[in-house]
């Protein structure tokens, strides 16, 4: 018995000295609860648009790309009617999100915003009839001129969070000629960054003990 346990211990004090070639006890790791974030499906699935009109469109474009993460693709927001809120959201799968901390980011680049275009992006924490009970606020206006920006941030998700949404909104003014043209891409929600405590060194000696 004194052997066998020798050996485990033995045999897991060498995964641990692994660990850091593997990245380390208590690293944390992300996970994206979004469906094509990066648009590289080179469509919008995942995606819904709202505002759509002869002046507004959300179409997918390539040969260029966001910052944050590799690729080709991106989503390119063109409003030019007047009044008018141009959205790209997306709701994570029911039941995946839940309460406790929301880790956003996402890359934008702003091609032109006249006579009062806006750019904002909101996030919405929502309770499983689609009730909004929380979120980041409507964030912006962003003003990436001519160059990607990441933007990143969080925010705490309340008791009976059921899925997350976030909003994309290219938003033009009650003005002729107002517009809104910016770029989307590499977009993530995460609630799945932990740190990876069952790997560490004391967590291992508790099982031996």
């Amino acid at each position: 018995m004194k052997l066998v346990k020798s050996i485990l211990v033995t045999g897991c004090i060498l995964a641990v000295l692994a660990l850091p070639l593997a990245g380390g006890v208590g690293i944390a790791s992300a996970e994206n609860l979004l469906t094509n974030p990066g648009f590289e499906t080179g469509d919008l699935t995942g995606w819904l648009v709202f505002g759509q009109s002869p002046n507004s469109s959300v179409t997918v474009l390539t040969g260029d790309n966001g910052p944050s993460a590799p690729g080709t693709h991106n989503a390119f927001l063109d409003n030019q009617g007047e009044a008018l809120a141009l959205v790209l959201k997306q709701s994570t799968p029911a039941g995946s999100g839940i309460p406790g901390a929301v880790l956003y980011s996402f890359d934008l680049k702003l091609d032109q915003a006249d006579v009062g275009g806006v750019l904002f992006v909101n996030i919405f924490a929502e309770q499983a009839n689609g009730g909004v009970i929380g979120g980041s606020g409507l964030m912006g206006p962003f003003w990436p001129w001519n160059g990607w920006t990441t933007y990143s941030g969080s925010f705490q998700a309340p008791a009976n969070t059921d899925f997350l949404t976030i909003q994309i909104e290219a938003v033009t003014g009650a003005n002729v000629d107002s517009s809104c043209r910016a770029h989307a891409d590499n977009v993530v929600l995460d609630q799945g960054t932990v740190l990876a405590e069952e790997m560490s060194w004391s967590g291992i000696k508790s099982l031996y003990r």
